[in-house]
């Protein structure tokens, strides 16, 4: 079976006002967090590559659908894609 080489999931960022940007998956259940939009989206995917890894080496089914995300007023959803070939060597 192929591998499939590029993922793309929604990722919810939540803006609250003197704390770090929280950031989730909601299709994967996992989180990071930034002190920046920049750091933020640097950690999720350091976080996306990892999950998938981890998830392709279980064996583990990987939702490859995009959910539509439903955001608060101090949410913003941003699609975060990862080029699985990259992080192979891990």
């Amino acid at each position: 079976m192929k591998k499939v080489e590029h993922y793309f999931y929604p990722a919810v960022f939540t803006y609250e006002p003197d704390q770090e940007i929280a950031v989730t998956f909601p299709d994967l259940d996992v989180a990071a967090s930034g002190e920046n939009e920049d750091d933020a989206l640097i950690s999720v995917r350091e976080l996306l590559g990892l999950t998938l890894y981890g998830m392709e080496e279980d064996g583990d089914s990987i939702p490859t659908s995009l959910s539509k995300i439903h955001t608060q007023e101090n949410e913003q959803a941003v699609l975060v894609d990862m080029y699985m070939p990259c992080i192979s060597g891990l």
